[in-house]
């Protein structure tokens, strides 16, 4: 007997593991017998090119003028940014779906990034690390390859830039990377909702400009062609630099956490696990919500329930508390 199946489009994501991860056939797609499945990424919420399990990377990219354009961002499921030293952000890239191509380059890492792998359990891919970060890893266990301890032969220097602006890898020698060092195993329990229809009374929120500090600014700005948003940084589209295409999502997640200088060297305390109050912005629209940390997730919240994200690639801004947010047509 041949059956018809039917996807609904708001996929709720709790228990998806590398190994068990659902099976799900595409829209209207007539089944007999074993047909080839796809399966949902558990991070963006849409069908993945190639079934992939184990761990999601979480690599810490460069954002310094002398780092600019990047490599391998717009191939991020999800990417949060927040403040490092002094007036500039640093990336957390989270890759799942995508299991190749370049990335980088390649920064340190510090203690509050730790609390967003946690969630995905994801193999912190970094250079070095704040004293705090190195602690933590090795006292809690991190899945870790570090590019400058004892991981190097994962990672290359590039003749284009400068140190340290010139560490870079690959997604496939990452694999490698994991696998050598037993990290390959690994489940993603993702709490997101992921739905094609927006919440109701949605604000109009073409342009986004956050003030991360006084010298240091990000845009957005929603193309209704493609539905996604692109990103600018200092007043310059950002775009990739191998492919030159601009960087782009759609959704932008806006928090606000508490943010604290701790050191001589401008190293800042951020508390990512506090929860608070943010911003949706997806489809052109924004909605208010609050933010809570659940499980090493930062998950939004709507009326006390999980709003709902549009499939596709998230980007996390993380404001200090005084940080500045404007948006409208």
């Amino acid at each position: 007997m041949r059956y018809r199946v039917l996807i609904e489009v708001g996929v709720i994501l709790w228990m998806v593991a590398g190994c068990s991860l659902p099976r799900v056939l595409p829209p209207d797609t007539e089944t007999s017998g074993e047909k080839e499945i796809r399966r949902i990424n558990p991070l963006t919420g849409k069908e993945m090119e190639k079934e992939t399990s184990g761990r999601p990377w979480m690599v810490m990219v460069n954002n310094q003028a002398q780092a600019r354009p990047q490599s391998g961002l717009d191939r991020a499921d999800l990417v949060a940014e927040v403040l490092a030293e002094g007036e500039i952000t640093r990336f957390a890239a989270f890759y799942y779906g995508v299991r190749e191509g370049v990335v980088g380059p390649i920064r340190s890492v510090r203690p509050y990034y730790l609390d967003l792998a946690r969630g995905p359990q994801a193999v912190v891919t970094h250079a070095g690390g704040s004293p705090k970060a190195m602690e933590r890893i090795r006292e809690e266990r991190f899945p870790s390859l570090d590019g400058i301890h004892g991981d190097s032969r994962w990672f290359y220097r590039v003749n284009f830039r400068q140190p340290p602006h010139n560490l870079y890898t690959d997604l496939e020698k990452l694999r490698e990377g994991a696998e050598k060092k037993g990290y390959a195993e690994g489940t993603v329990e993702s709490p997101y909702i992921f739905s094609r229809k927006e919440p109701d009374k949605g604000k109009a929120a073409s342009r986004i400009d956050l003030r991360y500090h006084r010298l240091y600014r990000v845009e957005y700005g929603y193309d209704p062609k493609t539905g996604r948003y692109i990103r600018y940084t200092q007043g310059k589209k950002q775009v990739d630099r191998e492919k030159g295409t601009p960087l782009s999502m759609e959704n932008v997640l806006v928090i606000r956490a508490p943010h604290r200088v701790i050191d001589s060297s401008g190293r800042r305390e951020v508390s990512i696990t506090d929860g608070g109050e943010g911003m949706l912005f997806r489809g052109g629209k924004a909605w208010p919500l609050r933010w809570e940390y659940r499980q090493g997730w930062i998950v939004p919240l709507m009326d006390g329930k999980t709003a709902p994200l549009a499939p596709g690639k998230t980007w996390i801004n993380v404001l200090p508390v005084d940080g500045g947010l404007k948006y409208g047509k």
